[in-house]
């Protein structure tokens, strides 16, 4: 059974594994990791990691869909009084990845040079 502290850097470790396209040695990672969870924070936290890495290999673009809205919600369901020790493993879960992959702001578009801006 894996203390608490080690279950949060190995997630952290296949959190790292995915963000930089390792998908296979995160499974892999997953795989020997998922029996040593007993608890419910752990398994809510694998079942965040099963659902990341199905949503990157399954999804078009090979990303999540709306970060943003998705941190957002991930963060406001956190402050519900009522959830239990696997939702709170999943939910930080997601809100760790999603901050892992902050979406970068825009930039704003320069105009061509040689151009002139119309008034």
């Amino acid at each position: 059974m894996l203390s608490a502290a080690m279950l949060r850097e190995e997630v952290d470790v296949i959190l790292d594994l995915i963000a930089t396209s390792k998908i296979d040695e995160a499974r892999q990672r997953m795989e020997l990791l998922r029996p040593q969870v007993a608890s419910d924070y752990g398994r809510g936290a694998m079942l965040a990691l099963g659902g990341i890495v199905t949503s990157l290999t399954k999804s078009k673009g090979g990303e999540l869909l709306d970060k943003e809205k998705t941190r957002r919600t991930t963060e406001r369901i956190m402050t519900v009084q009522m959830l239990d020790d696997l939702d709170r493993g999943y939910f930080q879960t997601i809100t760790k990845w999603m901050k892992r992959v902050k979406p970068q702001p825009q930039q704003q578009r320069q105009p061509e040079s040689g151009s002139v801006p119309q008034a």
